[in-house]
């Protein structure tokens, strides 16, 4: 049976991250299990997982380099880890999030320390660049939400030279243009859509309409590449976000081996 790693720490991590890992084996029709590598004069999470009824496997080595290779099993279908810091304030992805995410070309969904996961998702937040390539990795888990009548919110940020000229002023050509958005985007049915647009820097939209939205999961399409100003919206996102960030790569021509990781799932 397919299978969602939670990567625990005994830290205030630990817990959103558990819960983040069971609501999204839930979705993704698997099972969760739990992975912690010991470090000297760190307590073990197994009280919380046995609480939780998840098998944690413990195991030494380099966290990073645990993780990834437990995480690339064929069995496992998606790894929840933690960002760094404690609740409260914004929440930089700590260096290990950062290396599992960009090495890992499977679904990684990472959990602030103050995440109040649900034990069921109940309505995703999907912002939509409008690329094809961005909106094939999101097919599949948008299919699965929607088979499982989850709410789905999908969110298009417009910069100025991309709105529509007749957006406030045409409300039938406005509902046309959201509706040819959605067919050409989603091949999902569209009955529990709902689209939002919005005027402004997606880096500084996405975590703040996933409040407002009163989303339990945000999940962002990316490239892995955080190089030079690439995936400011993931890095703004990871920082801001007050739940669960799940990332979906997008595969890459020029990264077979990435693309060879990712089928074998």
């Amino acid at each position: 049976m397919r299978s969602v790693l939670a990567a625990l720490d005994f830290d205030e991590c630990a817990r959103p991250v558990l819960g983040t890992a069971i609501a999204l084996a839930g979705l993704l029709d698997a099972s969760a299990v739990a992975l912690h590598v010991c470090e000297p004069g760190v307590a073990s999470p197994k009280e919380l997982a046995d609480a939780a009824g998840v098998q944690l496997h413990e195991v030494s080595g380099t966290p990073i380099e645990q993780i990834v290779a437990a995480a690339r099993e064929p069995e496992i279908a998606a790894l929840v880890l933690g960002t760094r810091g404690a609740p409260g304030g914004p929440q930089p992805a700590g260096h290990t999030a950062i290396e599992v995410i960009t090495q890992l070309a499977k679904p990684v969904a990472v959990a602030p320390p103050h995440a109040q996961p649900r034990e069921q998702f109940a309505r995703l937040l999907v912002p939509l660049e409008g690329t094809s390539e961005s909106s094939r990795a999101l097919d599949d888990t948008i299919s699965l939400a929607h088979r499982r009548q989850l709410k789905i919110v999908v969110l298009h940020v417009h910069s100025p030279a991309t709105v529509p000229a007749f957006s406030n002023h045409e409300p039938h050509a406005t509902q046309a243009w959201d509706q040819e958005f959605l067919a050409r985007h989603l091949t999902a049915p569209h009955d529990r859509v709902k689209l939002l647009r919005h005027l402004g820097a997606p880096a500084e939209e996405v975590a703040a309409i996933a409040d407002e939205a009163t989303a339990d999961l945000l999940v962002l399409a990316w490239s892995q590449d955080l190089a030079q100003g690439r995936g400011q919206v993931v890095s703004e996102t990871l920082a801001r976000s007050s739940i669960p960030v799940l990332l979906l790569p997008v595969l890459d021509r020029h990264r077979p081996s990435k693309r060879s990781e990712a089928a074998a799932q």
